[in-house]
């Protein structure tokens, strides 16, 4: 058996997702792959490290202080970037609260760990393993994934420029497939009946990043490909052949969400709605 773990991104609301993993991780459920994009890889790296609780601590004492988001530093010429990037993929992992290094070196030996990064000079999603042995690009990696426009600038590799994975491959579940993964388990940051919409940022977005010509059709593209994506997904966990965790209503939950108690309960609901599924996982995965 081989399971793949695959993250939705979703910025503030992957704290879904934390709660999910965390509970994932005291019930000893390691997966084999773990694939994901956008805020779903960057926080996933704590389910690698095996860092229960991490996500959160991170969550309710810096996402609603000035220095990690907001207006001030994309409408800083230095920045342009709706989040300080120094300041939550460098001062918070590296100080303030560490990221395991040594622990996610150790245990990704036995994982393959994926983050979905979008050339923009192609309008292709790349696969990019996360190394252990060049944190800087580790750390770059997850930047370029997180990279949604206007929120974020681009971030260059190795000569090219990348943003945020999620606008080619929303749900990476089919890549994980494709390398081998038997066993899945999806962890999704919007309930079931929500359906996206092209609204007016998208085509924004895309007439600014009409000189990248695929990219721009990637972005007018993003909304069917994730509906699409999602129609799939759930076929393959109707016919019990994946697992599904997702949130029942996100409704009044911010994107950018920053409020202590509006987190704590995202949070709380994807921990709990795993645990309470806890029987069906562990029944799908051949654990008594």
């Amino acid at each position: 058996m081989k399971l793949g773990l695959v993250l939705e991104g979703g910025a503030s609301r992957v704290l879904f997702s934390c709660g999910a993993m965390d509970a994932l991780l005291e019930e000893k459920i390691y997966a084999d792959y773990v694939i994901g994009v956008s805020a779903g890889i960057a926080y996933g790296t704590s389910y690698v490290s095996r860092q229960i609780g991490r996500n959160l601590e991170l969550s309710l004492k810096y996402f609603h202080d000035k220095r990690y988001m907001g207006l001030r530093h994309l409408l800083n010429p230095k920045k342009r970037s709706y989040y300080n990037m120094d300041f939550a993929f460098r001062q918070i992992p590296q100080k303030l609260v560490p990221f395991d290094f040594d622990a996610f070196a150790k245990y990704s030996k036995g994982q393959t760990v994926i983050a979905g990064i979008t050339n923009m000079e192609t309008g292709k999603i790349e696969y990019r393993q996360l190394p252990t042995d060049d944190w800087d690009l580790h750390l770059r990696i997850l930047w370029a994934s997180c990279a949604l426009p206007y929120m974020f600038q681009p971030e260059q590799i190795d000569g090219n420029l990348y943003m945020d994975g999620g606008v080619c491959d929303p749900i990476p579940f089919r890549h994980a497939i494709d390398d081998g993964c038997d066993k899945l388990i999806a962890i999704l940051t919007r309930e079931r009946t929500y359906s996206k919409q092209r609204d007016t940022s998208i085509k924004m977005a895309s007439k600014t990043f009409k000189k990248y010509t695929e990219f721009s059709n990637a972005l007018i593209e993003r909304s069917e490909k994730y509906n699409s994506a999602r129609d799939e997904l759930f076929k393959l966990s109707d016919r019990g052949e994946a697992i599904v965790i997702m949130p029942s209503d996100t409704k009044g939950f911010a994107r950018t969400e920053r409020r202590p108690e509006k987190l704590q309960a995202m949070y709380d609901d994807g921990y709990n709605t795993t645990k309470k599924m806890m029987p069906e996982i562990k029944k799908y995965l051949g654990i008594d």
